[in-house]
């Protein structure tokens, strides 16, 4: 029995097999392996590509899924081959599209021959959101260069290939093909010793190569950045995973400013000039200067820095207009135009409805059609007509003849089918190939590979991984010439390894990341602890003093969370409502949600520096904290049970992030966003708590809940041996130098690291985020308890302890928004 018995030929064109079901001859040696390793192998194979791949984190954000975005990249452990030469005469035919693009761009953006002589109409190109009048006609023609260029082909009923798409706005799937490239290395001399298939290497190497060419000021060292919309985006693994690949600079618009008609990269240093922008930021969203005013994705001043042609740009603004099906009717006479050339590689046969006649034949053959708008800008309409029913037919035809200008019709084909491994069978499956170009010179080298994404079940035609689709990588049979070169696939991480050279965006989303850590770890732990004295929990009897530090104790976590009035209304009657409010009320400034909430904005934003430990870690916080919040918990043990849960994650979260990234990579911004934020809060915990004049048993009880909630009396306990004492516990609290939770200690740490900060000043000076330390450093170098302690027999605070603690975090607010300025806001510059 063959485990190709399920490989039914059942499309027009088979990868595999011929018309008379015998296997193509490139196949036999895939085939013979396959059958030589047979299902089980194959299931095992499969298996150690998904872990390799989730090891690595690969993904590809889902948008709207129940499940999350994060979904796991699927590949299938059989690769679609295909010979040497038919490769070499379909990138002949990729290589004039692309030339043939690469023109038309030119003259949209210029001259317009093609539309003064009739050649396309002028509505496909003016009613169409991508064609971006801001770029028109810069005195730099080559700005309108098509430098890295996509293409979706697969092969028609006839065998030959044809175009389905082209990919000129920020063409993606590169990064996602050289992963599949070095996941199936690690299987295929098991499973397929006997196939030799071209490299990628040489291309990379090559495509890195001309992004250096393109800088005129600084091509040792040039300043090359990868502007991403950020971790929510579909493919923001592959932007992170590039970055590292091609030795890019990972930015978002937040990162960059334009100032003098350059642009400039906001890093730890201060300002760099950027040499060269990979742009995978739609056109639209690129500049809210001149384009769209709302976008936050993209750069103020953008468009005028490349129209001064201070900044190389891939791909250009306004190159959108490239994916306009619009133009595929017109192809050929297009081609014969500029080309004086027949196309090479035939296109799906398209009708554009502005035109009469068109119009009337896509009307009189709708069910035969597929119906697509020809702007992909907002939302992607395509109607498979023959699966709608006569009221969505007739709503279809108003539209079309409402804006016949906006639609095209195109005819249904089947694409080939190559062999799927799923569910323990290999089945046929419709398959598309996206190829990738680059402009070098005056020519354009492809990728001897390609991405290939394959449909989710057999009987559909939809192949896009939106829709659940699965990839293969695509193999080029043929020994290759040997390269000598740096060999990437060696050299998979690269890390600045200056800490002036981060950009600002990350920098700060650490600093944050560490901030908002710490307040949900301390945040958790003080509700906890107080629904513990609510239930008296934590009580060894029950008497007054215990409901009269339940009120001190709530009422210190509302200036804790700074959730006002919470507590300190009189006329709160529901304490655990308030406690529930502060838990699960994300909307609620302050509240542990909120908190959570935001951690979760700055963990996606920085995954890409984490170990799959802390992602998974992180998965099931979020898993079990979203169940927590959608059950109705009933006792105040279900709370302090799922509170204790959270804690343990957030622990585990926390000494894996130590774990993952260097000092060099902005940890050290980490560390001090937490140690000001535990300074912070255990300084609003001491004020509320320890400046209250209380009677002799009730500040027994705060003082003993002041060390508990900062998991500090066991240690208090072994350092005196005698009761708890007010003046002891400040001390131990805010001035024991051995003790690595108190004030002093966390203090003088950092110092440490805000002297490892980069520069821009003498090194011998103080800086003005450094001063505010300094000087809380001599408060509690110099202070003395005793006068703390100091006061009138009518006072009912502690009045100088009240303001040196006051005067202590004012100074670290002070250093948190001096931090700002000179490294996420660059204020000063």
């Amino acid at each position: 029995m063959s485990i190709f018995d399920s490989c039914r030929l059942e499309s027009s064109f088979d990868e595999m097999f011929d018309n008379e079901c015998n296997i193509r001859p490139h196949w036999k040696d895939i085939i013979a392996g396959l059958e030589n390793a047979g299902i089980k192998q194959l299931e095992q194979k499969q298996l150690e590509i998904d872990w390799r791949l989730e090891d690595n984190g690969v993904t590809y954000n889902i948008y709207n899924d129940p499940e999350g975005n994060n979904r796991r990249w699927n590949l299938d452990p059989i690769p679609l081959v295909i010979t040497s030469q038919e490769w070499e005469e379909v990138s002949k035919g990729l290589k004039q599209r692309a030339k043939l693009l690469n023109l038309i761009f030119k003259d949209l953006y210029t001259e317009q021959k093609l539309i003064k002589e009739g050649i396309i109409p002028a509505e496909i190109v003016f009613g169409h959101k991508s064609f971006i009048p801001e770029v028109f006609n810069f005195h730099n023609q080559d700005y309108y260069s098509l430098r890295f260029y996509a293409s979706d082909i697969s092969r028609g009923p006839d065998g030959k290939f044809w175009v389905i798409n082209d990919r000129t706005q920020s063409p993606s799937g590169l990064g996602y093909a050289i992963e599949n490239r070095l996941t199936m290395n690690s299987i295929s001399n098991d499973l397929y010793p006997n196939v030799e298939i071209k490299k990628m290497a040489k291309f990379i190497e090559g495509y890195k190569d001309m992004l250096k060419s393109l800088s005129s000021s600084n091509q040792d060292n040039p300043l090359i950045v990868l502007l991403t919309p950020g971790p929510l985006n579909e493919t923001y693994f592959e932007h992170s995973y590039l970055s590292s690949y091609l030795d890019l600079t990972l930015v978002q618009g937040e990162d960059l400013l334009v100032k003098n008609n350059h642009l400039w990269l906001k890093s730890l240093k201060g300002l760099r000039r950027v040499d060269t922008l990979i742009r995978r930021v739609d056109a639209q969203y690129c500049d809210p200067l001149e384009l769209k005013n709302n976008s936050q994705l993209g750069v103020a001043g953008l468009v005028n820095v490349v129209r001064e042609d201070n900044l190389s740009m891939i791909n250009p603004i306004g190159v959108g207009i490239l994916e306009n099906i619009g133009l595929n009717p017109f192809m050929k006479n297009i081609a014969k135009f500029l080309l004086d050339e027949e196309l090479i590689l035939p296109q799906i046969a398209t009708w554009w409805c502005g035109q009469k006649k068109e119009l009337d034949f896509v009307l009189a053959n709708l069910k035969n059609l597929i119906i697509k708008k020809i702007d992909r800008t907002d939302n992607i309409e395509v109607y498979f007509a023959n699966k709608l029913d006569e009221k969505q037919l007739l709503d279809l035809t108003e539209k079309i003849k409402k804006a016949p200008h906006y639609y095209v019709g195109q005819e249904i084909i089947d694409f080939s089918t190559t062999p799927s491994f799923s569910k323990g069978k290999v089945e046929p499956r419709n398959t598309v190939i996206r190829s990738f170009s680059y402009l070098q010179g005056e020519d354009y080298n492809v990728l001897q590979g390609g991405l290939i994404r394959v449909s989710p079940s057999k009987d559909s035609l939809v192949v896009s991984n939106q829709k659940g689709g699965a990839s293969k990588d695509l193999w080029i049979l043929g020994k290759d010439e040997e390269y000598v070169g740096n060999n990437i696939f060696k050299n998979r991480a690269f890390f600045d390894s200056r800490l002036e050279n981060i950009s600002t965006k990350r920098a700060e989303n650490l600093f944050w990341m560490g901030r908002y850590l710490s307040r949900a770890i301390t945040t958790a732990r003080m509700i906890r602890f107080n629904l513990k004295s609510m239930l008296n929990i934590n009580r060894y009897d029950d008497n007054i003093s215990s409901k009269q530090t339940t009120k001190i104790l709530n009422r210190a976590l509302t200036h804790l969370t700074m959730c006002y009035p919470g507590f300190l209304d009189e006329k709160l009657k529901q304490p655990l409502t308030e406690i529930i409010s502060l838990i699960k009320d994300k909307n609620r400034v302050g509240s542990l949600s909120f908190s959570l909430s935001l951690l979760s904005n700055l963990n996606a934003s920085v995954k890409n520096l984490l170990t799959m430990e802390a992602w998974r870690i992180y998965e099931k916080l979020q898993k079990e904290w979203n169940s927590y919040n959608k059950r109705e918990v009933i006792s105040y043990k279900d709370h302090i049970n799922e509170l204790d849960k959270l804690l343990i994650y957030l622990m585990a979260y926390k000494e894996l992030i130590d774990e993952s990234i260097f000092k060099e990579q902005g940890l050290i911004l980490y560390d001090i966003g937490c140690k000001i934020e535990i300074s912070q809060l255990l300084i609003s915990k001491l004020r509320s708590l320890l400046t209250l004049k209380l009677d002799k048993l009730l500040e027994y009880d705060v003082l003993d809940s002041m060390l508990n909630s900062y998991e500090s009396y066991n240690s208090y306990r072994a350092y005196y041996k005698s009761s708890l004492d007010l003046k002891n516990v400040l001390d131990f609290l805010l001035f024991n130098k051995k003790y690595p939770k108190s004030l002093i200690y966390i203090i003088t740490q950092l110092l440490e690291d805000l002297k490892e900060l980069p520069k821009n000043i003498d090194n011998s000076r103080l800086s003005n985020f450094e001063e505010p330390i300094f000087k809380v450093f001599s408060m509690l170098t110099l202070a003395n308890t005793n006068k703390l302690l100091e006061t009138k027999e009518d006072e009912y605070i502690y009045k100088e302890l009240e303001s040196f603690l006051s005067v202590i975090s004012d100074l670290l607010s002070q250093t948190s928004e001096e931090l700002t300025k000179t490294y996420f806001s660059h204020y000063n510059e």
